[in-house]
């Protein structure tokens, strides 16, 4: 039982928090980390285009919501340099405009009634219902005729988190010099900054992906940034916070489970595992810097 339904549903926790830690760890420190709420909102359109070309929640999603993701950047560095209104206004201007067109198209393409893309899951996610019931021992993880049956939100998870991780040891110096030195943006080249931004925008559409296929748009938020956080209470640099946000990620995941199982079994109440995750990650941000305080680790974001 634990191969067969709850493995894929640690998994997919699992891959999905660490991938929005990869990007959270580049917005948080620059003070733009109410883009990932936004993005994982924005990338509804592309995600339901994706599903309505492919049929299934394969690599056409997660094309869909680089591509949807990448506009709704463009289009509010745009807005950004158009209106004197204050900072984040273009952000919470257009990400209603995106999600809206999505909703829209979810109802147009009658998915919504299939059940195949669900507005309830997309916000509040669907954990619950992933099965994957052609794994009993832990031979058949590694067995290929295994992975065609595994759900929708444990492949966008793992290809996301593969994708992101890719990117993040293939751009490292970079991100980790603009993080650590403010000065660095001014000497790049104008290709040199065109391609940090697109791999950045592949980076938080990856995570946008996963958060909304597994954990749902409602906790976002919390897997980009909570985890980012409490890293960089004991951080020195850029892959420390990979290191150590993964390690807090997973100490979540697994205090997520052991509170969905307490529950169901002590008061038989069985809570949406995404809600949980976003409670023990908040938890854990806020214990983080008292416990960096109390060995002397603690240091500000960069």
């Amino acid at each position: 039982m634990l191969l067969s339904q709850d493995l894929p549903i640690i998994l997919t926790l699992l891959s999905a928090a660490i991938t929005a830690i990869l990007a959270g760890s580049l917005l948080l420190p620059r003070g733009q980390i109410m883009i990932s709420e936004a993005a994982s909102h924005a990338v509804l359109p592309g995600v339901v285009l994706g599903f309505m070309l492919s049929g299934n929640h394969g690599w056409l999603v997660l094309l869909g919501a680089i591509v949807t993701i990448a506009l709704f950047i463009v289009a509010t560095s745009w807005l950004r340099t158009r209106h004197a209104l204050g900072s984040g206004v273009e952000i919470a201007a257009l990400f209603p405009v995106f999600f809206g067109a999505g909703i829209l198209l979810l109802a147009w393409s009658g998915l919504e009634d299939t059940g195949a893309v669900d507005i309830d899951h997309l916000l509040f996610g669907s954990l619950e219902l992933l099965l994957w019931m052609d794994v009993f021992e832990w031979v058949d993880v590694f067995r290929p005729s295994a992975w065609p049956g595994a759900p929708g939100q444990l492949v966008t998870a793992l290809l996301s988190l593969a994708g992101s991780v890719l990117i993040c040891l293939l751009a490292y110096p970079h991100f980790n010099r603009s993080l650590m030195d403010h000065g660095y943006q001014a000497l790049q080249t104008p290709v040199a900054a065109t391609v940090a931004r697109v791999l950045e925008t592949v980076l938080i559409a990856l995570a946008s992906a996963a958060c909304l296929r597994s954990a749902g748009v409602v906790v976002a938020i919390a897997l980009f940034s909570a985890p980012t956080i409490a890293a960089w209470s004991f951080a020195r640099a850029l892959w420390h916070v990979w290191l150590i946000g993964a390690a807090i990620a997973l100490l979540a995941v697994i205090l997520t489970y052991g509170t969905s199982l307490s529950l169901d079994g002590f008061i038989g109440v069985e809570p949406r595992l995404s809600g949980v995750l976003a409670l023990w990650l908040v938890a854990l941000a806020l214990v983080a810097p008292v416990v960096g305080r109390a060995f002397k680790t603690n240091r500000p974001l960069p």
